[in-house]
């Protein structure tokens, strides 16, 4: 089957949702001057606020993995979109420092969730020479468009809107409050979305496989609920030796596995360490150095136009090299333009020239990884290991800004980028000992981890 008309709104539907998560994950970053200004806290407790972001997105991305393996990519995906609105809501009407601490937390466990299961959900729905581009898309949307959009958007907040929005102490309320309004049209048109048949072959739900896979293949979303023909390009769970298979989630643990999971936990740990301390800390760092809060916030979204080139790059060429030399190259890109940002960004054309070299090398890297971690794990345990890998990438986050946020104070901007840049390098060799996955397929990729006890496969399981 090849990538249909199916194939592609779905993709547009699952887009629409992780753009809108990448905006609110740069949400606290934009507000952070604003913030400053109005409740007189520091750099570490900006990093503070999104700390507790991502460390809820670590719990929700782990707890939503397992569910999504117990009941279905589509549902938990759902329930991740509603998390994240009632949180964002909540955070437009935080009262105090700690309530939104608290409410961010909410937010994160949405937003964790979501990425996840997405990044799931499109590996298991595309054919093997489209999985890559597929799945890179999907952080073009977010990772590319999202962060270079999100700066934009802070500055319609705080400049076109302010004296529209009344007090400009409260301006940044409305910066959460309007990020609810999309994601609610995004639950609605969701009910369109199938469950995955990767998802419900594994299940032994063979009558379901079967009407998705009529779905794909005619071209069409139908509503849930909705009676269509449905091909029978299964007849039984014995035509190809497949029954209902069990969660084990231990499994990401186990000999077969535990090498993979660990290297690609590492690599995304260090990336997201340093690309969430920048993405915060920008507009902090640009404001420190005398730009006002509506300038910082502005170049700040001229340097995420090499977010959207870096995110595009890694998409196109994606699917003809390796996984691991597109890493090699982007972390030793990242770790260089991010010391040079550090020692030449003294003027407005080498902090915007070098800060888009730095988002572009980034955006290259984590592309490149989230097409690679639903590669390395069986369908059974897909959506659990995808969550963990992410999790733990996001307690770099959760570990690493504030500290970045204590770095810049006491020792400026060559400190931080140079610690930035110390990280990529470290993901570099970490990524050094996962398995290349460019060109297989998943099941391909998992032979040995879908046959554990080494009994010899049939032609049909082949």
């Amino acid at each position: 089957m090849g990538f249909t008309r199916s194939h592609k709104l779905i993709l547009l539907l699952v887009v629409f949702g992780v753009f809108f998560d990448v905006i609110e994950q740069n949400a606290v970053g934009l507000v952070g001057p604003a913030l400053q200004e109005s409740w007189g806290i520091g750099a570490g407790q900006i990093g503070l606020l999104n700390s507790a972001t991502f460390f809820a997105m670590t719990v929700g991305g782990i707890v939503s993995g397992a569910l999504a393996d117990r009941f279905g990519r589509r549902n938990v995906l759902a329930v991740n979109l509603v998390v994240y609105a009632c949180g964002a809501l909540l955070c437009a009407l935080a009262p105090n420092f700690g309530l939104l601490l608290v409410f961010r937390t909410i937010v994160g466990l949405g937003l964790g969730g979501e990425l996840s299961t997405a990044i799931t959900m499109l590996a298991e729905f595309s054919p093997t020479r489209f999985r890559a581009a597929a799945v890179s898309t999907l952080n073009v949307a977010g990772g590319g468009i999202g962060n270079f959009l999100a700066p934009l958007y802070g500055m319609l907040i705080f400049g076109s809107l302010a004296p529209l929005l009344g007090s400009s102490e409260n301006t940044w309320r409305w910066l959460f409050g309007f990020l609810v309004l999309p994601v609610v049209l995004i639950v609605v048109f969701r009910r369109y979305l199938p469950e995955t048949p990767r998802y419900l072959l594994a299940k032994g739900r063979i009558d379901e496989c079967n009407r998705t896979l009529t779905i794909l293949k005619n071209g069409r979303l139908v509503p849930r609920g909705r009676s269509i023909p449905v091909t029978r390009f299964i007849e039984k769970p014995g035509a190809i030796g497949l029954s209902p298979e069990k969660v084990r989630i231990s499994e990401i643990f186990s000999a077969r596995l535990r090498r993979r999971s660990i290297a690609v936990s590492t690599t995304y740990f260090m990336l997201t360490a340093g690309q969430i301390s920048i993405l915060t800390l920008m507009p902090t760092i640009l404001v420190s150095q005398g730009f006002s809060i509506v300038a910082g916030v502005g170049y700040t979204a001229v340097m995420q136009a090499g977010s959207l080139l870096g995110a595009l790059t890694a998409a196109v060429i994606g699917s003809r090299f390796k996984r691991r030399s597109v890493i090699a190259l982007s972390t030793i890109g990242a770790a260089c333009s991010a010391i040079a940002f550090g020692i030449f960004a003294t003027t407005t054309p080498t902090v915007l020239g070098l800060g888009a070299l730095f988002q572009f090398f980034i955006l290259m890297l984590n592309t490149t990884v989230w097409a690679w971690l639903p590669e390395l794990f069986p369908t059974r345990i897909r959506g659990f290991g995808t969550g963990v890998v992410k999790s733990i990438g996001g307690l770099g986050a959760v570990i690493m800004t504030p500290v970045a946020g204590f770095i810049f104070d006491a020792w400026g901007l060559s400190a931080i980028f140079a610690t930035v840049g110390a990280l990529y390098l470290l993901a570099l060799l970490a990524s050094r000992f996962g398995p290349e996955t460019a060109g297989l397929s998943l099941e391909e990729l998992n032979e040995e981890a879908d046959n554990p006890a080494g009994e010899p496969r049939t032609e049909d399981q082949q």
